[in-house]
């Protein structure tokens, strides 16, 4: 079966490096908005030169950045893998004061959501202060599957279920998924399979309300080698060493033993509300 995509190809690359705020916000220098008047205000070298303009992108592991005449250090990388609750939104604020994703997180180190699920979609959301990691799996050069599980009332027809196998139209785009199947029919519903490279918003909704199909649950369970199972519903955990080298095989990137950091010390599950209901210590790898 073909992979899921639209018809329209791909040429451009993903951008290189990081913006400059984000990497300064990234090493606990300041946050976005205040990394972003420290550039302008000239305060902001890189490899020696001053740099004002917003939007320059440089890279984490190589640049010479400084603060005042100060060096800037890279925080290691880190990875993390949350089991997303409904009623989060994924963003790092709201103006709304509405919940959001980070409450679920410790604020140290600060990592941000790659890509997003929309607050009544649960499962897999991973995080990173690894700009290049998150450029690419967002990125659809690189073809990352993402499995969601849809529970519907009731049994699509073979005829619903081929039509959207031989793709919909969705802002003027036919997308087609890899992969679209019953997975088991249960007390509660039928649930259903789709796996997508699109990464268009709200993606699988859209293409469940093009066949005619209600969603009454959506689960993000899987991206690219990434597999939710086994976290928590609102608990979240640091990759795998297996798991990163799969992931950074996937992504055609290479990350030196320097790059990676010590796991999050704790991993903390929570009541799909947010509130802390245990916090379990965690080892180190090797340790």
């Amino acid at each position: 079966m073909t992979g899921a995509r639209v018809t329209e190809e791909v040429t451009s690359n993903p951008p290189v490096g990081e913006r400059l705020q984000r990497v300064l916000a990234a090493a606990g220098v300041a946050s976005r908005r205040k990394a972003e008047e420290l550039i302008q205000s000239g305060r902001v070298t890189v490899d020696g030169k001053v740099v004002t303009q917003l939007g320059t992108r440089v890279d984490p592991r190589r640049a010479r950045i400084q603060v005042d005449g100060k060096p800037v250090r890279r925080q290691p990388f880190r990875y993390v893998v949350m089991n997303k609750p409904s009623g989060f939104i994924t963003t790092t604020r709201d103006e709304r004061d509405r919940r959001t994703v980070m409450e679920l997180l410790p604020a140290e180190p600060r990592l941000v959501p790659v890509g997003r699920l929309d607050r009544d979609t649960e499962g897999l959301l991973l995080f990173t202060n690894d700009g290049e990691v998150a450029n690419r799996v967002m990125h659809p050069r690189y073809e990352l599957t993402k499995e969601y599980l849809v529970l519907t009332p009731h049994k699509p027809s073979e005829a619903v279920m081929r039509r959207l196998r031989d793709g919909v139209q969705i802002d003027g785009k036919r997308v087609v998924p890899h992969e679209f199947r019953i997975v088991r029919e249960t007390a509660d519903g039928v649930l259903l399979s789709v796996v997508v490279h699109e990464g268009m918003n709200r993606i699988v909704r859209r293409m469940m309300e093009s066949a005619g199909i209600e969603v009454t649950k959506l689960s993000r369970v899987r991206v690219g080698p990434l597999s939710v199972a086994g976290i928590p519903r609102g608990g979240y955990r640091e990759l795998t060493a297996g798991e990163l080298a799969s992931l950074m095989e996937s992504l055609h990137l290479e990350r030196g033993a320097s790059d990676s950091g010590q796991p999050i010390a704790k991993s903390t599950r929570t009541t799909p509300e947010g509130r802390k209901k245990r916090t379990v210590p965690r080892r180190a790898p090797g340790s």
